[in-house]
């Protein structure tokens, strides 16, 4: 298994993409995609893996296996639901291949940056790891990493670093592809249960406020706590008990829980939230 990390726009995903187009097809592989903000494996939010079976082309000819839904675009916040959720992908991955590739997010830095990497090491607990780097920055973290090989590589002189409304942008696109054939559906308060992802629900409640839930952005989610699609909360009517989502899931009967995020789509201000 290998392990890629590095900050934003130091190329990872770009690594990745070598890695799989000289990869021999005879052999299944799968890749996890936990960078919730750019993501290329499912919509911004979630953390998603595909099983590559065929010579790699392009993300555009990968399909998505499963998401986790984590209700915001990076592990800022939740850290403990974003460690979660990558588990449970990692499971399902390890489950269909005995090799896989899994991508990061950039946060790096800082007291959270080192604790996220080095409990995500611990988790899927790599034969090796991809430390991509413009100058020294992540030898503080690969310091503290004993007994895994380690690769390092510079960052490509060819990586240029977005801005946040650049990034942004990016989400929008990807928000507006995977709800373009999107209908609304309508649940039951009594059927399903309401729980919060996100920094905004730090103790997992939801309050009840609609007019503040308007457009959020939900995980719909199965009595085994898989996420079967995302959705947009459109409509919560505490007098009928129902709640309407935009989702492109066309059968809701499985739906036992509703998630809801902490960020809004569109957003109300100018692109969304977060790295």
């Amino acid at each position: 298994m290998i392990l890629v990390l590095g900050a934003s726009d130091t190329g990872k995903t770009t690594l990745i993409e070598q890695l799989l187009s000289a990869w021999d097809p005879g052999e299944p592989i799968a890749v996890v995609d936990c960078d919730v903000g750019q993501s290329h494996l499912g919509p911004p939010t979630t953390i998603g893996w595909s099983l590559i079976t065929k010579p790699f082309t392009g993300w555009h000819g990968v399909a998505v296996r499963g998401v986790a839904f984590i209700g915001a675009v990076s592990p800022e916040g939740d850290l403990e639901g974003f460690l979660q959720a990558t588990g449970q992908i990692v499971k399902q991955a390890r489950q269909a291949a005995s090799r896989f590739i899994v991508d990061t997010t950039g946060l790096v830095n800082g007291e959270l940056g080192m604790t996220l990497k080095r409990r995500k090491i611990e988790l899927v607990n790599p034969d090796l790891i991809f430390a991509i780097q413009r100058d020294r920055e992540l030898e503080e973290l690969l310091a503290h990493i004993d007994q895994r090989p380690i690769e390092r590589v510079p960052a490509s002189s060819l990586c240029v670093r977005r801005s946040l409304a650049e990034r942004a942008a990016y989400r929008d696109r990807q928000f507006a592809r995977y709800f373009a054939n999107s209908t609304t559906q309508r649940l039951l308060l009594n059927q399903v249960k309401l729980i919060g992802l996100g920094p905004d629900w730090r103790t997992g409640e939801v309050v009840l406020s609609p007019a503040a839930l308007i457009d959020r952005v939900v995980g719909l989610r199965n009595a085994q706590g898989e996420d079967l699609a995302l959705g947009l909360l459109r409509e919560l009517d505490l007098t009928t008990q129902t709640l309407a989502v935009f989702t492109p899931l066309r059968d809701v009967s499985a739906v036992t829980t509703v998630a809801i995020g902490s960020i809004q789509w569109p957003s109300p201000v100018t692109g969304l939230e977060g790295p």
